[in-house]
């Protein structure tokens, strides 16, 4: 009888976990746990982009209605309330960024150390941690396997054994009912019928004293499969204990509620709506669009000298009556303003009477006059080349307001790229081409467009290097070339 023990000795003839091979679940618990790994971190990836594009959702939205707000027709307390909600999306906004950093940076990145040095993978394929299991629990039970196959064998020879006597019993007595009168044929059959008895009795014992030998083993192998299957059970413990914590760290990061700066957030917003006032607003439109804006009511005036001299003064200081501006140039310059020789860029009126004036007035009244309206004509260039540089600056500050920091149309900038640019998914820079062939360990179904699904055992080529955050760019046999998690498949040797 041999006293090797391999895996054809493993004949599950029940759930048991005393069977022999059936210790196989708990060392597939450990494969069981770095998968769960992966699942995890997928799953956590995935949010994270989820509160990516949410953040940068409210930014937009609350800059399209900031501008719209602030064009708009509503004044007062009630565009301050209006407003108060563009505050707090962007306020939102930031705290759903951070969200994201911290399932990335904190949670996703912790996951992926512990599984490192939870599970380290051999040259050969699979887990240093699955392999020592499995020898552990090889070990433990081969010695009772060993005696249990042994009581196999001395069963099946005990019970081939009284197959073989019942057969010549039966032999025995059919020869005595058809009175076979041959005496040598009945001396074989007894003697069979003998031969076979004591066969069976030698088959008997044996089958007893293997027995009893598989039970004395029994206790020290119920004890050493115990201490393997404890030890794998503490590992577990670890993996469990870890994943507890990493959830209720990731907990934490999305549960706003328990953010003073979100709560902050709110509060404002409350206090900026329960601040507008209908009457305020209302008695700010009356005093600047209503009733309530000054006027300067026509009054009764008596004609004098002075009073006329004084209105005189006042129509020749009027641009409509004495300046005309027509094609002004709006490019600034350094050079002086050079005064105007035709009548496309200003006319100035000829020193003239003015209307209403008395041509009885002394001579000396005239020269006084006419000194005046020549000041008034300076006056009036110095205003116009005040014009000039007003319009250059208007200008200025109109070219300033056509770049502003944001638009509805620009939508290659992406507020939340740290570089300033590009897709807001595309946090990593597209990997160097490769041609890699791969064969997949897990079943895996894609949760983007972007993603490749594929069965355990499929074979295709990775293209791409794999990515700070475990996923590769591969194309499969029809073509189709998308990201999969770097850790689901391995290399074709």
């Amino acid at each position: 009888m041999s006293g090797s023990y391999d895996d054809s000795m493993i004949d599950v003839s029940s759930d048991s976990f005393w069977e022999v091979g059936n210790y196989k679940r708990t060392v597939k618990r450990v494969d069981d746990g770095n998968r769960l790994c992966n699942d995890l971190m997928s799953c956590l990836h995935e949010r994270a982009r989820i509160e990516k594009s949410y953040a940068q959702q409210l930014t937009e939205w609350s800059k399209r209605w900031r501008q719209l707000i602030e064009k708009g027709p509503q004044y007062g307390t009630l565009e301050l309330a209006w407003g108060a909600l563009c505050t707090e999306a962007e306020k939102v906004s930031e705290l759903h960024m951070e969200m994201k950093a911290a399932l990335m940076g904190e949670d996703y990145e912790k996951l992926k150390n512990w599984q490192r040095d939870a599970y380290h993978k051999q040259m050969i394929g699979g887990f240093k941690e699955t392999k020592e299991a499995d020898d552990g629990f090889r070990k433990a039970q081969k010695p009772w396997a060993k005696k249990l196959k042994e009581v196999d064998a001395t069963k099946k020879a005990y019970h081939s054994a009284c197959k073989e006597e019942k057969l010549a019993t039966s032999r025995e007595n059919t020869s005595k009912l058809e009175n076979n009168n041959n005496p040598e044929a009945q001396k074989k059959l007894q003697d069979k019928v003998e031969k076979c008895q004591q066969e069976m009795q030698k088959t008997k014992e044996r089958y007893e004293k293997s027995l009893e030998e598989l039970d004395k083993v029994t206790p020290q192998y119920m004890e050493n499969m115990e201490q393997v299957f404890e030890q794998w059970q503490q590992f577990e413990d670890k993996r469990i204990r870890f994943f507890k914590e990493l959830l209720l760290e990731v907990k934490q990061h999305l549960d706003l509620s328990t953010n003073h700066r979100f709560q902050t957030v709110y509060h404002t917003l409350e206090d900026t709506v329960s601040a507008s006032d209908a009457e305020e607003d209302l008695k700010w439109f009356r005093s600047n669009h209503g009733p309530g804006m000054p006027m300067n009511w026509p009054q009764f005036e008596d004609w004098s000298i002075d009073l006329n001299r004084t209105l005189s003064r006042r129509e020749k200081k009027k641009p409509s009556d004495g300046v005309t501006l027509t094609g002004i140039n709006q490019t600034v310059s350094d050079q002086p303003v050079q005064p105007a020789k035709t009548s496309s860029s200003l006319t100035v009126p000829t020193v003239t009477a003015p209307v209403g004036s008395n041509p009885f007035e002394e001579d000396e009244d005239e020269d006084e006059e006419q000194q005046e309206e020549m000041e008034t004509i300076a006056e009036e260039q110095t205003t116009v080349n005040h014009i000039i540089v007003n319009k250059e600056e208007i200008k200025t500050a109109s070219s300033m307001e056509k770049t502003p920091d944001w638009s509805d149309e620009d939508t290659g900038a992406n507020p939340f790229s740290t570089n300033g640019d590009g897709n807001p998914f595309e946090d990593e820079p597209t990997s160097p081409e490769i041609s890699v062939a791969v064969r997949a360990l897990y079943d895996y179904e894609g949760q983007e467009q972007d993603e490749l699904s594929f069965k355990a055992g499929d074979e295709f080529t990775k293209i791409g290097n794999e990515d700070d955050q475990g996923w590769c760019k591969g194309r499969l046999k029809d073509g189709v070339v998308g990201l999969y998690p770097a850790n689901y498949v391995e290399d074709i040797q």
